[in-house]
Order: structure tokens, then C-alpha cells, then sequence
């Protein structure tokens, strides 16, 4: 392999990473955002029904909780996701370096 291919491999491997990289950012940005926005809606809902709960008994909130418990799990899914992407192209890039 002369120098100019072995170049180009490394900037098409730095240009993946450089991407994944950024995907991973963007899912810790949602990450982010849910966890405040759904704690200060969660602290809103608790405080509504606390006080609804003296009249009317405990309300149920597991349609809530399980819908963040369902978007946790898919922003783990999409992270699992962006991870193999990232050891596939780094096995790519080795084995490509290699030959």
C-alpha cells in the first residue's frame, strides 16, 4: 500500500469517527433535554395529583412512566447502534491498513 492510498484510508476513517462522534453528541443533546423536560413535567403531573389525590384516591401515572421508560431504551438502542457502527468501521480500517 503506497502512502496515498494509506492517506486516504485514514481520512475516510477520521471522517466516520468524526461523524459517529457527532451522532453520539446529538443523541446526548435528546438525552439531555428529555431528562429536564420530563423531570419538570414528572414534578408538574406529581404536584397536580397529589392534590387530586385527596378527592379521588391515587391517580395512575404508569402510561407516563413507561413512555419514558420506552424512549430511554430507544435512545440506548440508537447509542448500542452508533457503538457498533464504530468498532465495524475501526475493524474495517485496520484490516484495510493491513493489506
Amino acid at each position: 500500500m503506497d502512502n496515498n492510498e494509506r492517506w486516504r484510508l485514514e481520512e475516510e476513517y477520521d471522517e466516520k469517527m468524526r461523524l459517529i462522534n457527532q451522532a453520539e453528541e446529538t443523541i446526548e443533546d435528546y438525552r439531555n433535554q428529555f431528562h429536564r423536560k420530563t423531570s419538570d413535567l414528572a414534578d408538574y403531573i406529581h404536584r397536580f395529583y397529589h392534590e387530586l389525590e385527596s378527592e379521588y384516591g391515587r391517580p395512575n401515572t404508569q402510561h407516563f412512566e413507561e413512555n419514558v421508560a420506552e424512549f430511554n431504551w430507544f435512545l440506548k438502542q440508537k447509542q448500542e447502534e452508533l457503538e457498533e457502527t464504530r468498532d465495524e468501521a475501526r475493524r474495517d480500517y485496520y484490516r484495510k491498513m493491513e493489506e
